[in-house]
This record gives structure tokens, sequence and C-alpha cells, in this order.
């Protein structure tokens, strides 16, 4: 039988005549082999379902019912993954070069350790939005790394662990200073904030032409950058990292005035080929990652980074409390100064104190952890991309 606290790799590999019903119900993409591979062993059917707004009871004596006439039986344990690291591209993969060594020299001390260390799974496989859906602690890694302003950001994963105290920050040292200026550490100590991706302007002196070179993030609001503006996005998502302090800094009105000023959305790969392939397509100003910043190659951009600082992403560790000493050999490795001289070789900066995070830009533009909490952010997402969306399609209309 079936039931709730199978994980969905099992169900799709013993009872693959059930994954149709998955699709029909809009919970197909968590059935793509890639997604099966990476995550499948780890998530429970109950949290797709719950994600998925499923009357969980129902939905799984269809499965059982289903399997039972095809002859499908399945018989499933749900893997505990110990650690999850969701990071930035430029992170990614040299990241988990680092992190596989360590584990492998050390496979006597790390023996059991389940791990996962991907890039943009918020995007590949849409794990960011099962966790308003997670009901118990021990539906989560001990010890997650997250990019962006997510879901372990928003109201719902707050109020059901971080105020009941379950995770705390994992500072073995006083912490380099570096974004200290901007209010950037946790002051509950409950998030690690490990580093940050830092966003800074790409602009096109040629293209700029007599116009002003902007100087600050209200700058690029102005109307003479009207459809001139590439930021981070897809065809029906733009970055929130770029989004949510701009309407901090400039409400409603900001983000209609920014609205006009993007040309498009484009992943930061990209974003460098059309920086130095000057195609019609192109633009003025690039926001992008200074890690992608640094692969241009046309002499006429300048980075700029603007006065009231560089739009900082975060990336932040999250430990169970209860789990601390259990992987204290791990999280010492995470937070070491090995792990922070890649992080500032690739332009995100260290908190480990013996670091020089020198090479980056001067100071950041962060929300703050009083925004975050006085703000419900999936709510105010939402109605961000909404207002932004519909300012657009003036734009197209005309």
């Amino acid at each position: 039988m079936i039931t709730e606290n199978d994980n969905i790799q099992s169900v799709a590999e013993k009872a693959p005549g059930a994954i149709p019903i998955f699709e029909k119900h809009g919970m197909g993409k968590y059935f793509k082999p890639e997604a099966l591979k990476k995550i499948g062993r780890y998530i429970k059917l109950e949290t797709i379902l719950k994600s998925s707004g499923i009357n969980v009871a129902q939905f799984i004596e269809v499965l059982n019912t289903a399997a039972e006439n095809s002859g499908e039986t399945v018989n499933t344990v749900h893997q505990e993954l110990h650690f999850m690291a969701m990071l930035p591209c430029g992170l990614q993969n040299p990241f988990k070069e680092l992190i596989e060594t360590h584990i492998n020299s050390h496979k006597e001390q790390y023996e059991g350790l389940n791990y996962l260390v991907e890039g943009n799974l918020n995007h590949v496989l849409s794990y960011y939005p099962l966790v308003d859906s997670f009901v118990s602690i021990d539906e989560l890694p001990d010890i997650i790394i997250a990019s962006d302003v997510n879901n372990f950001l928003h109201r719902p994963f707050i109020e059901k662990f971080i105020e009941k105290g379950l995770f705390e920050a994992y500072l073995p040292f006083t912490p380099h200073n570096y974004l200290d200026d901007i209010g950037y550490p946790d002051p509950s100590n409950n998030y690690t904030m490990l580093t940050a991706n830092m966003l800074i302007m790409a602009v096109d002196k040629t293209r700029l032409g007599n116009r002003k070179m902007p100087q600050t993030w209200g700058d690029i609001l102005l109307p003479e950058f009207e459809n001139d503006v590439i930021i981070r996005g897809e065809a029906d998502f733009f970055c929130n990292a770029v989004m949510l302090p701009l309407y901090k800094d400039f409400g409603f009105d900001g983000i209609r005035a920014f609205a006009p000023n993007v040309k498009d959305g484009r992943h930061p790969a990209e974003m460098v080929k059309l920086a130095d392939a000057n195609k019609p397509e192109s633009a003025t100003i690039y926001v992008m990652p200074y890690f992608f910043s640094k692969n241009i190659k046309n002499q006429n951009i300048e980075i700029v980074f603007p006065e009231d600082g560089a739009i900082t992403s975060p990336v932040f560790m999250l430990v169970k409390k209860s789990a601390t000493e259990k992987h204290k050999p791990l999280l010492d490795y995470i937070v070491s100064k090995e792990v922070g001289e890649l992080f500032v070789k690739r332009l995100f900066p260290s908190i480990n104190p013996n670091v020089d995070n020198s090479p980056l830009p001067f100071t950041g533009k962060w929300i703050g952890w009083d925004f975050i909490r006085d703000n419900d952010l999936a709510v105010l997402k939402a109605e961000i991309q909404a207002v932004f969306k519909a300012e657009r399609a003036k734009k197209i209309e005309l």
C-alpha cells in the first residue's frame, strides 16, 4: 500500500502507472527524471500533496486503487537528508567539489551522511514551494544552505520553526564585519548569514550616450532608461532580489516607474553574452551578480558599484539546534577559511574573520530583518510581481 510517508522516487519507480495521475493534478514537475534523481528519495508524498492543496487521504486512496488494478506494489522507506545546499550559479560547482573532496577525505567521519549540493533548485526542482507545507522539523535536513529571499524567510516558516527556537546560527568565532554596517547578520541568531550574492550594474558607455551614468539604484527608475535595463528573470518572473529593495525604498510607485525601463529578464550568463555582442536585444544597463560581470569582455562596459551599495541577495545557512553537535565537523568546514577563500575568489563575501573581503564592492544594500519580519514576504512578492507585470503590459500594448 502507498502511504503518505513514502518518498516520491519509490512511488515513481514501483508504481509508474500512477505518474499520469500526478500529472493530471499539476504535480508532473516532481516526477521529471532530474527531479526524482536529486530530491525524490528525500521528499515525502504527503509534502507534495499538501503543497498542491490536495486532500492527502483521498488522493492516496486513488493511487492505491490504480496500483492494485495494475498489479503494482510499493514498498518504500523515506530517507533522511542531512545536508542540502541550494547555491547561486557562481558558487554551486566549486563549492560542491570542495565539499565532496572534504567528505571523501574523511569517509569514516562522514559515514552515512546524505547530502545534496545543487544550484537554482527553486526553479529546476521546485523545492522552495514545498517549504510552506512542512509541518514537522523532521521533514527538513539538519543543515540547509539556501539562496535569495525564498520560502525559508517567509512568514509560515518563521512562525512554525524559527519563532520556536528550532534553529540556531552557527558562529564558532566573531564573524567578519564586512556587512555589519547594513545589519546583515541576524540579530536573533537563527540564520547564519553565510555569504551573499552581490548585485551591481554593468553599464555600456557607448549605448549610454549623453545620459548621466547611473550612480544609485534610484537612477534606474528614471524615464531616460526606458526599455534599456536587463535584470535577472524569465517570461513570467523577475528577480525578487532586485524588486524588494526597490519597493522598500520607493514603494509601488517605484515598481511602476521601473517596469517600463526593463527591456527583458535574462540569466546572468545570457547578460554577459548580450553585453559583449551588442545586439538589438542588448541594453545599456545590466543588473547582475558581481561574479558574472567579471566575465564581460566588452571594454565599453563599466562596472558600477552604486553609492547606496550593491544589492545583497542573501545566502544563508539554517542549522537545527538539536543537530549542531552531531554535525560539528561539517559545520566547522563550511565556515572555514578554506571555504571562505573560495567564496571571495568567486566574488562572494566570507564570514570567516581570517579571509580578506577587500576584492568585493565597498558595501551592500540589504532589505533588513525588520522588513522581513514586518511583511508577509510571500504576499508582498506576489503583489510586486503583479504590479510590475501590469505596468509592463501597458508598455507592450503601446
